[in-house]
């Protein structure tokens, strides 16, 4: 009888520590899902990346979500990126959806470039037990910062061509450098493709160079050439002074011309002298 009574004790006691410990379930895998979309589809270490995600219940209970993150594999095991929901946990009917309000991660300066994993990890009640719920792996590509410069100087660099092919160098030497230029920036396109980023970024400076020296080159040509519409002003002058000098001797000429047939006519030819 006594070994009942302390049976029976023993048993109230594990009762009252489960009621004062809580009960801890984790949500079956199929009972919900999740999806995720980034702000950029090009993540590079340093970034601070804008994300949201949609949770799906496939559950018929109400479930109670008071905390979601993501943990990556660059992270601590018990890290995580999100949000506590404590204060005010959001509600779930029965196989509903939610989509949670945008959150932000900053990718640490010394992430290795590739592919990282990382799961989303959600906290809540199924009524009014906590469960733990953590969806299927997934990968996100963390490129190479270098990768970042060369995107953006490339674009750069591409307008500036453009600039250059629209201004219709006139000095060889500003078509040659041109030329130089475009081959450069050929080459860098092939470094990037092949992933060599850093030699691709040199080649665009190299470009860049060639650039100026081909604006600098036609500016040059420029400010040696004649003021051209001031010397072709001067030659209309003097074409038109020309022109009056060839019209005014022709005048006098023929004048002259005139005056010579006149004096023939007055005075009779030796031939009428001798007649009378």
């Amino acid at each position: 009888m006594k070994s009942v009574r302390l049976m029976l004790v023993a048993i109230s006691i594990i009762i009252i520590c489960l009621l004062n410990l809580g009960l801890v379930s984790a949500l079956n895998p199929d009972e919900a899902s999740v999806s995720l979309s980034w702000s950029s589809q090009t993540q590079y270490p340093g970034d601070s990346v804008i994300f949201r995600i949609t949770f799906q219940s496939n559950s018929p209970d109400e479930l109670q979500i008071y905390r979601i993150g993501l943990q990556f594999d660059w992270m601590a095991s018990d890290a995580f990126y999100g949000r506590d929901l404590s204060a005010a946990p959001v509600s779930i009917l029965g196989n509903g959806n939610y989509t949670f309000d945008i959150m932000s991660i900053s990718v640490p300066f010394n992430v290795s470039a590739g592919l990282h994993s990382y799961f989303i990890g959600i906290d809540g009640l199924q009524n009014n037990i906590a469960f733990t719920w953590d969806s299927p792996p997934s990968t996100i590509q963390i490129h190479d910062a270098k990768e970042k410069v060369y995107t953006e100087l490339a674009l750069q660099v591409a307008s500036k061509i453009d600039e250059a092919v629209n201004a219709t160098y006139g000095s060889t030497e500003a078509q040659s450098l041109l030329q130089q230029a475009k081959d450069e920036y050929a080459l860098a396109k092939s470094l990037a493709t092949e992933g060599k980023w850093q030699e691709a970024v040199s080649s665009l400076q190299n470009t860049s160079n060639y650039l100026e020296q081909a604006a600098d080159a036609e500016e040059k040509r420029s400010a040696e050439l004649p003021n051209l519409p001031f010397y072709l002003a001067i030659i209309a002058i003097g074409v038109i002074i020309a022109v009056s000098i060839i019209v005014v001797i022709r005048r006098k000429k023929a004048k002259a011309k005139q005056t010579s047939s006149a004096v023939e006519q007055t005075f009779p030819t030796d031939s009428s002298l001798n007649t009378l």
